[in-house]
C-alpha cells in the first residue's frame, strides 16, 4: 500500500502551496529552495555539495580540536578535499570516539547567529550517549526537513498528530518532569514545522501508559496520523485483534528503528494505511526520507553518506554496506564519516519517484544488534521474524506481545504474552519456518505461551534478546535501534 510512486517538480510545488505560512515563513525563500533542489541535475547536487564540505571542512580544522589534531597528523589541509571522493582520505569515525572525547568535537568558536549551540543527546537509555552540540543553523534544519517530509507523505496540514513515545523522549511538564505515563500533552500545533505553517494539533503521551487508555485516548480524538516505533503499531493492532484500533488515520509513521518488508506489508494490512519513514540521528538530524518508490533520498543540503565495505571502500550498486554520514551544516560538533551502525542497499540507477536526491535502498539492520553473537544468530532470528510477519492474522486474536530469546546455551525461545490459548496451527507455522530455514540447527526451538515481556531500559519493546547480551549491553543496543530520528 503506497502513495503513486512518480512526482515532478510541478507537482510538489503545487502541494507546498497548499501550506499557509505562518509569519516566520512569509518570505523565507528556503522552504520552496527545497522542493527545487529535489529535481536538481548531478552536477547541480555535487556543486553544492562540495561548496557546503568545502566550507564545513574548514571551520573544523580550524576550529575544532579533533579535526585540527587529525589533519595535521595526516599532513592534509583544507585545500585537499576539492571533491566529495576525497572524503576517503579520512578515517572512519567511531560512536565511541565521540563519547570518549566529547570536547574535542565541540568548535572553540561559533560566528555570530550560530550560538549558543543546543546540546543533543543520541539517546536517554544509556549511561553513555553520544553528545554533541548543535549550531542554530543546523538545529531549524530539522523543522525545514520535517516540513519537506510532511510534503512528501502527503499530510494534510490541518490534520491531528499522535506520538506515542518512550519516556526519555517524552516533553516536559512545567515543572521541568518529564511526562508520566498517563498522562497526555496536548499541543495546537506541529512541533517545529508549526512555526512556520498553521497545522491542526498535537498530542503525545508515553509509550508505557496502560494499553486499554491508549486505545480509548485513540478512539476518542480520532487521530489522522500516527507516529511510533514500528513495534508499538504491532502491538497496539494485537490488542486490538490484528485490527486497525480507529478509523480515522490516513498514514503511519515509523520511526526508531528500521522495517522489513514483511513487518511493512503486515503493518499496512492491519492498519489499512501506509507506513512512512525518515532515517537520521539525533547527534546528525534527519538524514534522509523514504519515497514511495522505497528509497532514502539524503537530504544533501544538511549531510553527505557513503556506503562502505568492511575495509572503508565504496560498495557497488546492488551490494551492501556500512552507513557513514558527514554533517554539512552543524559546525557546533562537526562528524565527519560517521558510522552509523547501520547496513543499506547502493541502488542503481535513478529512483523511479523522479526526485534527483542522491538516496540508498533499504536499511536491512544494524550490524551492532548480532556482533559478538554466535554464528547464525542473525539467521535464526530472521527466520522466526518471518514466520510472524507471514502468519495469517485470524491467528494472532490472543496474542499481546512476542520476543525471540536466546539462552546461554544458544538454544531459541519464542515466548507470548497471551489472553487466550494459542491456536495449534500458530505453533504449527513457527515450526515449519524454522524446519525450513534453520533444519541444520542441532538445538531446539521451544514455544512458551503466558510469557513476562519486558522492554528495554529506555521502555522500548525489543523483538530480540539474548542471554549473551550483558544488560549494559541491552542497553547499549537499544540505543542503536533508536537511530532514525526520534527528536520529533
Amino acid at each position: 500500500m503506497s502513495m503513486n510512486v512518480r512526482t515532478s517538480l510541478a507537482e510538489e510545488l503545487a502541494e507546498f502551496r497548499r501550506w499557509k505560512p505562518r509569519p516566520l515563513a512569509v518570505g523565507n525563500p528556503f522552504f520552496e529552495r527545497l522542493v527545487r533542489h529535489e529535481f536538481q541535475s548531478t552536477d547541480e547536487h555535487r556543486a553544492r555539495e562540495t561548496r557546503n564540505l568545502s566550507r564545513l571542512i574548514g571551520h573544523a580544522v580550524a576550529h575544532v580540536p579533533h579535526y585540527r589534531d587529525l589533519f595535521h597528523r595526516l599532513a592534509l589541509a583544507p585545500e585537499d578535499f576539492r571533491h566529495l571522493e576525497d572524503l576517503a582520505a579520512l578515517p572512519i569515525l567511531k560512536k565511541h570516539e565521540v563519547i570518549q572525547n566529547s570536547d574535542a568535537f565541540r568548535s572553540t568558536w561559533l560566528p555570530p547567529g550560530e550560538g549558543p549551540p543546543i546540546v543533543y543527546d543520541s539517546t536517554g537509555t544509556t549511561g553513555q550517549p553520544v553528545q554533541v552540540l548543535m549550531s542554530r543553523t543546523a538545529s531549524t534544519m530539522f523543522a525545514y526537513f520535517w516540513h519537506r517530509m510532511a510534503r512528501w507523505f502527503r499530510y494534510e496540514p490541518m490534520g491531528s498528530f499522535f506520538k506515542i513515545r518512550i519516556p526519555s523522549t517524552l516533553p516536559r511538564t512545567k515543572d521541568g518532569s518529564r511526562l508520566a505515563a498517563g498522562k497526555m500533552a496536548r499541543r495546537p500545533m506541529w512541533l517545529y514545522v508549526g512555526k512556520y505553517f498553521e497545522t491542526g494539533p498535537e498530542f503525545t503521551f508515553s509509550v508505557s501508559t496502560e494499553m486499554q487508555l491508549q486505545l480509548r485516548w485513540l478512539k476518542q480524538y480520532r487521530p489522522d496520523y500516527l507516529m511510533a516505533y514500528p513495534g508499538v503499531f504491532e502491538e497496539i493492532a494485537l490488542a486490538c485483534e490484528s485490527t486497525s484500533p480507529v478509523d480515522s488515520l490516513k498514514s503511519l509513521l515509523g520511526i526508531g528503528s528500521g522495517v522489513s518488508p514483511g513487518v511493512r506489508a503486515w503493518t499496512e494490512r492491519v492498519y489499512g494505511v501506509p507506513m512512512n519513514q525518515n532515517y537520521g540521528l539525533n547527534e546528525i538530524g534527519m538524514v534522509a526520507l523514504r519515497c514511495a518508490a522505497g528509497r532514502y533520498h539524503i537530504n544533501n543540503e544538511h549531510c553527505l553518506v557513503e556506503i562502505v565495505d568492511s575495509e572503508g571502500r565504496p560498495c557497488p550498486p546492488g551490494t551492501s554496506g556500512h552507513v557513514l554520514v558527514t554533517t554539512l551544516r552543524n559546525i557546533a560538533s562537526p562528524l565527519l564519516r560517521y558510522d552509523t551502525g547501520d547496513i543499506a542497499i547502493v541502488p542503481d540507477g535513478p529512483c523511479e519517484c523522479g526526485r534527483t536526491l542522491p538516496s540508498f535502498g533499504e536499511i536491512i539492520g544494524r550490524y551492532r544488534r548480532y556482533a559478538g553473537l554466535p554464528a547464525g544468530t542473525r539467521e535464526r532470528v530472521r527466520s522466526l521474524l518471518k514466520a510472524f510477519e507471514e502468519m495469517p492474522l485470524e491467528l494472532t486474536r490472543h496474542l499481546r506481545r512476542y520476543q525471540i530469546y536466546q539462552d546461554i546455551e544458544n538454544c531459541f525461545q519464542v515466548r507470548l504474552t497471551t489472553v487466550g490459548p494459542m491456536p495449534p496451527e500458530f505453533e504449527a507455522r513457527v515450526r515449519a519456518q524454522w524446519q525450513k530455514d534453520c533444519g541444520d540447527s542441532p538445538r531446539p526451538l521451544s514455544i512458551v505461551e503466558g510469557a513476562t515481556i519486558t522492554t528495554s531500559p529506555g521502555g522500548k519493546l525489543m523483538d530480540f534478546d539474548s542471554a549473551f547480551y550483558s544488560r549494559d549491553d541491552m542497553a547499549s543496543r537499544a540505543s542503536v535501534e533508536d537511530k532514525m530520528v526520534d527528536k520529533s
